[in-house]
C-alpha cells in the first residue's frame, strides 16, 4: 500500500473562487497486484478568511500537464458535480474519464490543476506517486513515501518509540509519548508540565503596595508602586460610577434686563462672582442681549486675573440689523480675542467682569456744543442675561450618582457658622450648628433653616412655605408643599384664574382673580384714570375706545362734550387741565413721587405701579411698557395718541421718554380709561 499527499497554495480568484483556497490534503490508492483506474483525491475549500466554504455542490475540473508550463493538459475530467461539507470534500480521479496512465507515466515532471467552476485554475502543483504506480504490478519501494506525504486520520502508536527530529516544528495538540526535537510549537500541552525542562522563571518579588508591570531582560520582575496611580478623575471608574468629583455649576449675574447706554461711549457693566470650585475641566461664558444693534456693539470679559486688558468676546456682535444674541463663547468656539484654554486646569474662582458699548456713539461736532449728542443720547436694548458655566474637578466634595447606603451612621460637620454661603449651587448642603446643635439646611429662599419633621402642616408658615393651613392636602388653596396655589399654573377652588394658565395668561392677577382695569393711578376733582391692557401692536383710536368701554370706562378728551356721553370721558368744564399729552407729564411725576407743576390739582397713586403694570401686560422688570391715552388736539386722531414709555422695576416704575403722534410696534401696552366721579 502507498499514500502520498501534497498541497496547493493558497489563491484568491474571481467568482465564486474569490471566496475560497483549494488545499489538497490527500491523494490516496490502493494499488495491487493490478492497480485501479482511479485514485482518491481530498481536499479542504475555505474562503478567503480562512472559514470553511459553505455546504453544497461544486463544479470542479481537474487536469493533468507534463510540466509546471505546458500548455496542453495530458488527461482533463470534468467539471464534475462534487459534494462540499464542511469545506472538505473527495473526489475518485478517473471515474468518469479513465486516467491516461501511459501519458502520466511518460511525463517526468507532471503537474496537476484545479479550476473552481468557471473560475481561472488554481496554481499547478507537482504529480506525486500514486497516479505514476497506476501501471506498477505491485508495491516494491523502500523509503519512497517521505514525511512531507504523511496524513494521519487517527491516533498513531509508536509502540514505546520515540519521534525524534534533529530540528523540527510541531503543530497540535502534544499528548502522549517521548518527543525529541530541538524545537518545539504545540498550540497546547496536556499534563501538569512537571517534567518540562529549561523553562526560564522570573527572578524576584514586588513589595507590598506594588504591581508587576513587566520582566526584565535578565529574567526580574518589573514592579510598579500603586501610590498615585490612580487619576484625579478617577473615582468615577473605580466607584463603577456609583461615586464621582465631577459638577458643573452655572453662575449667573444677578441684575437682569440691564439698560445698554447709546451714544454715549458709556458701557454697561455685569460682574458675575465665581467661588473656588476646583479644577476646571471646561469654561463657558454665555451672553443674551435684546432689541440691541448688534452691528455696534463690543463686548469685552475681565477675567478675575485681569482687570485692564480682558477678552473681546466680539466686535461687531452681529449683522446690521440684527438685534438679538445668545451666543455662548467656549474653547471649541473661542472669543475674538483672549484665551480660555489658559483657565482649564485652573481655579476659575473670583470676579468675572462683563462690559458691552456701543462703539458708535456721538462726538460733538463743536467744542462745547453737546446739543445734537444730548437729543441722541438714548438705550441701545438690553442685557438680558449672562453666565459662567464652569465644569470642574472639584477638590472639596463628592457627589453620589445613586443612593448613599450607609451602614453605621452618617456624621455631618459641627460648624461654629456656615460653610458656605446659600446660594443655588449650594442648596441642600446641611451642617450642624456648633451653639445650637441644630440641624441647618440650606433652602431655596437663599437662607439657612432649621431641618423640621413634618414641618408642613402645623398652622405655622415657616421658611421655604408660602402658606400653611394645617394639612398636606392640595386643592384648598395651600398646597401639600405648603405653597400658595395661585401661581401654580391651574384654576384651584376659590381662584378665578390662574397668572401660569395658557387661558388666562395676562388676564389674571397675582391673586388669580381676573383683571378687568387697572388700579386707580391718576385722580381729579371730576375724574379717576385706569389703565386697561391694549392688546394691538398698532394704536387705533376706535380700538381705545371699544376696549375702555369693555370695562365700562370711557377714553378721555380734552375737549367740550356731553358728561353723559357712553364714548368719551369730555372735558365738560372746558378747562383744557389735562390733555392727553399731560398724562405723560403726570406719569413722569408718578415715577419720582414728584408733583410737576401744570395747571389742575392731580392725586398721583404710584405705590403699586410697578406690580400693576406687570400684572396687566405681563411684562418683566425692565421691559419697555408704552401708556396710551388720547391726543386734545383736533383733527383726525385715529392712529395718533399720546404715549409715553416706563420701565417697572423690583419696586418702583422707571420713566423713559414720551411723545405724540404715531404708535406702532408694542408688545406691552396699555390705555389710561377714565371714569366720572
Amino acid at each position: 500500500m502507498r499514500s502520498i499527499a501534497r498541497r496547493l497554495v493558497p489563491l484568491l480568484p474571481r467568482g465564486l473562487a474569490s471566496l475560497a483556497v483549494l488545499t489538497a490534503l490527500s491523494s490516496v490508492a490502493t494499488l495491487a497486484t493490478a492497480a485501479p483506474a482511479t485514485t482518491l483525491f481530498e481536499g479542504v475549500l475555505t474562503s478567503g478568511a480562512g472559514t470553511p466554504a459553505a455546504d453544497g455542490d461544486y463544479k470542479l475540473t481537474f487536469r493533468v500537464y507534463a510540466d509546471a508550463t505546458a500548455q496542453q493538459p495530458l488527461w482533463e475530467e470534468g467539471p464534475v458535480t462534487v459534494k462540499v461539507t464542511g469545506g472538505r470534500f473527495q473526489h475518485a480521479l478517473g471515474s468518469s474519464k479513465p486516467v491516461a496512465a501511459d501519458a502520466v507515466v511518460g511525463a517526468k515532471a507532471a503537474h496537476i490543476s484545479v479550476q473552481v467552476g468557471g473560475d481561472p485554475a488554481l496554481p499547478r502543483q507537482p504529480l506525486h506517486g500514486t497516479l505514476y504506480a497506476l501501471r506498477a504490478g505491485g508495491l516494491a519501494c523502500t523509503g519512497c513515501v517521505g514525511v512531507s506525504q504523511l496524513k494521519f486520520d487517527g491516533d498513531v502508536d509508536l509502540g514505546g518509540q520515540s519521534l525524534k527530529a534533529k530540528n523540527g516544528t510541531f503543530t497540535g495538540n502534544l499528548t502522549a509519548g517521548a518527543l525529541s526535537a530541538a524545537s518545539v510549537t504545540a498550540n497546547s500541552f496536556v499534563g501538569d508540565g512537571s517534567k518540562l525542562t529549561g523553562i526560564a522563571q522570573p527572578k524576584g518579588d514586588c513589595k507590598a503596595g506594588e504591581v508587576v508591570v513587566g520582566i526584565a531582560a535578565d529574567g526580574t520582575l518589573k514592579c510598579q508602586s500603586t501610590a498615585g496611580s490612580l487619576p484625579k478623575d478617577g473615582l468615577n471608574t473605580v466607584s463603577n460610577g456609583a461615586l464621582s468629583n465631577e459638577f458643573t455649576d452655572v453662575f449667573t449675574s444677578t441684575t437682569k434686563n440691564q439698560p445698554i447706554p447709546d451714544n454715549t461711549g458709556v458701557e454697561a457693566v455685569s460682574v458675575v462672582s465665581v467661588p473656588s470650585l476646583g479644577t476646571a475641566l471646561e469654561l463657558g461664558v454665555n451672553v443674551q442681549l435684546e432689541n440691541t444693534d448688534l452691528f455696534t456693539v463690543s463686548i469685552a470679559l475681565l477675567p478675575p486675573d485681569d482687570k485692564k486688558v480682558g477678552w473681546v468676546l466680539c466686535d461687531p456682535c452681529g449683522l446690521k440689523d440684527a438685534k438679538q444674541l445668545n451666543q455662548t463663547w467656549t474653547v471649541k468656539n473661542p472669543p475674538k480675542s483672549g484665551d480660555i484654554k489658559k483657565w482649564i486646569g485652573a481655579d476659575p474662582k473670583g470676579i468675572w467682569t462683563l462690559k458691552i458699548k456701543d462703539v458708535e456713539f456721538c462726538v460733538p461736532q463743536k467744542p462745547g456744543n453737546n446739543s445734537l449728542c444730548d437729543a441722541q443720547k438714548t438705550l441701545d436694548g438690553q442685557l438680558k442675561s449672562w453666565s459662567v458655566t464652569v465644569k470642574t474637578l472639584a477638590n472639596s466634595k463628592v457627589q453620589a450618582t445613586g443612593g448613599l447606603v450607609v451602614q453605621k451612621g452618617l456624621q455631618l460637620g459641627v460648624q461654629a457658622k456656615a460653610p458656605a454661603a446659600c446660594t443655588p449651587q449650594t442648596r441642600g448642603l446641611m451642617y450642624v450648628d456648633d451653639a445650637t446643635d441644630q440641624l441647618l439646611i440650606c433652602r431655596k429662599t437663599g437662607l439657612w433653616g432649621t431641618v423640621v419633621i413634618y414641618e408642613c402642616g402645623n398652622k405655622k408658615v415657616e421658611s421655604g412655605e408660602t402658606c400653611d393651613d394645617g394639612n398636606v392636602v392640595s386643592g384648598d388653596g395651600c398646597d401639600s408643599a405648603c405653597q400658595v396655589e395661585c401661581g401654580n399654573g391651574q384654576v384651584d377652588k376659590g381662584e378665578e384664574c390662574d397668572p401660569k394658565d395658557p387661558k388666562t395668561v395676562g388676564k389674571c392677577s397675582s391673586t388669580c382673580k381676573l383683571i378687568k382695569y387697572g388700579k386707580l393711578w391718576l385722580e381729579s376733582n371730576e375724574y379717576q384714570w385706569y389703565p386697561v391692557p391694549y392688546p394691538h401692536a398698532t394704536y387705533s383710536e376706535s380700538k381705545a375706545v371699544a376696549l375702555c368701554k369693555s370695562v365700562g370706562l370711557r377714553l378721555w378728551r380734552d375737549e367740550p362734550g356731553s358728561k353723559t356721553d357712553v364714548n368719551w370721558a369730555y372735558d365738560y368744564n372746558n378747562n383744557h387741565n389735562l390733555g392727553g399729552h399731560d398724562i405723560c407729564y403726570k406719569v413722569n411725576s408718578a415715577t419720582s413721587n414728584q408733583q410737576q407743576t401744570h395747571t389742575g390739582t392731580w392725586k398721583i397713586f404710584s405705590t403699586s405701579w410697578a406690580n400693576d403694570i406687570k400684572e396687566l401686560t405681563g411684562a418683566t422688570n425692565g421691559q419697555t411698557v408704552t401708556v396710551l391715552n388720547h391726543l386734545h388736539h383736533s383733527g383726525s386722531n385715529e392712529t395718533q395718541a399720546s404715549w409715553c414709555d416706563i420701565r417697572p422695576q423690583a419696586t418702583s416704575v422707571q420713566w423713559s421718554t414720551q411723545s405724540n403722534g404715531t404708535k406702532s410696534g408694542m408688545s406691552k401696552a396699555v390705555v389710561l380709561c377714565a371714569k366720572g366721579k
